[in-house]
Protein backbone atom coordinates (compact mmCIF):
# COMPACT_ATOMS: atom_id res chain seq x y z
CA UNK A 1 0.00 0.00 0.00
CA UNK A 2 1.27 3.41 -0.97
CA UNK A 3 1.53 6.19 1.44
CA UNK A 4 -0.47 8.99 1.30
CA UNK A 5 0.52 12.47 1.71
CA UNK A 6 -0.53 14.73 4.75
CA UNK A 7 -2.71 17.56 4.00
CA UNK A 8 -2.23 18.66 7.94
CA UNK A 9 0.54 21.13 6.98
CA UNK A 10 3.03 18.42 8.95
CA UNK A 11 6.11 20.14 8.00
CA UNK A 12 9.85 19.33 9.94
CA UNK A 13 9.52 22.51 12.32
CA UNK A 14 6.40 21.58 13.23
CA UNK A 15 7.49 17.73 13.81
CA UNK A 16 10.52 19.28 15.76
CA UNK A 17 8.35 21.53 18.02
CA UNK A 18 6.31 18.55 19.32
CA UNK A 19 9.54 16.85 20.11
CA UNK A 20 11.03 19.34 21.89
CA UNK A 21 7.44 19.19 23.57
CA UNK A 22 7.09 15.72 24.63
CA UNK A 23 10.77 16.01 25.89
CA UNK A 24 10.29 19.17 28.05
CA UNK A 25 7.21 17.84 29.51
CA UNK A 26 9.03 14.15 30.39
CA UNK A 27 12.01 15.89 31.63
CA UNK A 28 10.11 19.16 33.94
CA UNK A 29 7.26 16.32 35.43
CA UNK A 30 10.64 13.61 35.83
CA UNK A 31 13.22 16.13 36.80
CA UNK A 32 11.99 17.57 40.11
CA UNK A 33 10.67 14.36 41.11
CA UNK A 34 14.10 12.35 40.59
CA UNK A 35 15.52 15.42 42.49
CA UNK A 36 13.22 15.12 45.05
CA UNK A 37 13.47 11.48 45.64
CA UNK A 38 17.47 11.41 45.54
CA UNK A 39 17.69 14.01 48.16
CA UNK A 40 14.88 11.95 50.30
CA UNK A 41 17.07 8.90 49.91
CA UNK A 42 19.95 10.63 51.03
CA UNK A 43 18.46 13.14 53.96
CA UNK A 44 16.60 10.09 55.21
CA UNK A 45 13.40 12.21 54.98
CA UNK A 46 10.92 10.02 52.57
CA UNK A 47 8.46 10.95 51.10
CA UNK A 48 8.16 14.87 51.63
CA UNK A 49 10.81 15.93 49.07
CA UNK A 50 9.68 13.64 46.80
CA UNK A 51 6.02 14.80 46.85
CA UNK A 52 7.54 18.68 46.71
CA UNK A 53 9.48 17.52 43.56
CA UNK A 54 5.70 16.10 42.20
CA UNK A 55 4.11 19.67 42.67
CA UNK A 56 6.96 21.46 41.61
CA UNK A 57 6.86 19.03 38.77
CA UNK A 58 3.49 19.47 37.77
CA UNK A 59 3.52 23.22 38.10
CA UNK A 60 6.51 23.72 35.43
CA UNK A 61 4.36 21.22 33.32
CA UNK A 62 1.09 23.30 33.70
CA UNK A 63 3.21 26.30 32.94
CA UNK A 64 4.74 24.81 29.60
CA UNK A 65 1.46 23.99 28.51
CA UNK A 66 -0.05 27.29 28.80
CA UNK A 67 3.07 28.76 26.54
CA UNK A 68 2.81 26.26 24.35
CA UNK A 69 -0.76 26.86 23.45
CA UNK A 70 -0.33 30.50 23.20
CA UNK A 71 -0.41 31.53 19.47
CA UNK A 72 2.81 32.03 18.38
CA UNK A 73 3.50 35.83 16.99
CA UNK A 74 4.72 35.68 13.23
CA UNK A 75 8.43 35.37 12.36
CA UNK A 76 10.30 38.39 11.34
CA UNK A 77 12.76 37.58 8.57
Amino acid sequence: MKAQPNDGGDSPRERARLLALGYSISSMLLGPVLMGWLLDYFLGSLPWLTIVGTFLGMLLLFVQLIRFTQPRKPEEK
